[in-house]
């Protein structure tokens, strides 16, 4: 089945036709191209897509009153990455360390929220969603690229970095190397640094950043790499991202408890 959970007047789901992944692509090209002014190369005019798309699950969130697409995220399997060759992170990172890890590894990529949506339920939507996979999926690890918007000469990527560095960085052997570094900067930091809610909430959940973060010019960001370990998953803010009576977190947790004590 694809649907996944329906709350609220939104039902959360994995794309089962090219129409809909068409429909995840054209909000990633509202919110990449029309509203951050990405470089986007594209042979179809208001669509945004690569070639990691056709190997990819498309997750989306649809307000029913207007059928209109809100979030979307995608996700690739171990499976497929290694049928690619890679994972998306892996154009961005050299990062050895992936293919030593046990299990199911999946990535996220190009997670995008409409702007109306932005306070916070457009994201806890998809995690419900990601929530249901984790289980289904038996996933072990979640990995990906969590953007910070780099227009100011990496003064506010440095800021966060230098956070990040005393609490929130992997061990050393889960380390990845940026493949374009972001060029030093020596200026004053941000005061009162905002992290961007995906990050935030990846951090939350008890995700690590892998090392430095990678320069993506064409989107004009820093990429961090970060990765949940599923065995490091923070239950009560999962819980409470997901609603302290949502099925999709008791199912998820009750699982990984007994993994943890067996």
């Amino acid at each position: 089945m694809s649907e996944l959970n329906r709350s609220q007047g939104f039902s959360v789901r994995l794309a089962t036709s090219t129409a809909e992944v068409e429909h995840t692509q054209r909000l990633r090209y509202d919110i990449f191209a029309r509203e951050m002014g990405a470089t986007v190369h594209t042979s179809r005019p208001g669509v945004e897509c690569d070639a990691f798309d056709a190997h990819c699950d498309h997750l989306f969130v649809e307000e029913l009153a207007t059928g209109r697409v809100i979030a979307s995220t995608r996700l690739l399997r171990r499976a497929s990455a290694e049928r690619i060759g890679r994972y998306y992170s892996e154009s961005e990172f050299d990062a050895p360390f992936i293919a030593s890890l046990h299990g199911e590894v999946v990535e996220l990529g190009r997670t995008c929220v409409h702007v109306d949506f932005r306070s916070g339920g457009g994201i806890m939507l998809l995690w419900s969603g990601i929530a249901q996979l984790m289980r289904a999926w038996d996933i072990d690890y979640l990995l990906g690229c969590a953007s910070v918007p780099c227009r100011d000469d990496g003064r506010l990527v440095h800021t966060l970095m230098n956070g990040f560095r005393a609490t929130q960085l992997s061990p050393t052997e889960l380390r990845a190397t940026p493949r374009v570094p972001v060029a030093h900067y020596d200026g004053d930091h941000v005061d009162g640094a905002i992290v961007p809610p995906l990050l935030k909430a990846y951090l939350r959940l008890g995700a690590w950043i892998c090392g430095e973060p990678s320069l993506d010019r064409e989107f004009g960001v820093a990429d961090f790499m970060v990765l949940l370990d599923m065995d490091n998953l923070n239950h009560r803010y999962f819980r409470h991202f997901l609603g302290r009576e949502s099925a999709a977190a008791d199912q998820v947790v009750a699982p990984l408890r007994a993994r943890e004590t067996a």
